[in-house]
């Protein structure tokens, strides 16, 4: 299955128990803020991310897919077989 790529920046730190039911997050802080990369099936996913942060209360900067698609590493069929 094809995943899409994601950044979300956001403003400040996250706090760890607002995402930890989301599994396919990386966070990385940074000087602005906090930015997450996800990989995600579609857009409900990232919609349950969106949601989380604004229960939480967290200012929302950006959100941005990205043109790489699965995580690295991750196989892929090959389409021959």
């Amino acid at each position: 299955m094809t995943r899409i790529a994601y950044e979300i920046r956001v403003e400040g730190d996250l706090p760890a128990r607002l995402l930890e039911d989301f599994d396919s997050l990386t966070i990385v802080a940074d000087p602005t803020g906090t930015v997450m990369r996800a990989f995600l099936s579609d857009e409900a996913e990232l919609h349950g991310i969106l949601d989380a942060l604004r229960r939480g209360g967290v200012v929302l900067v950006d959100v941005r897919r990205e043109q790489e698609s699965d995580p690295p590493g991750d196989p892929r069929p090959d389409p021959q077989e």
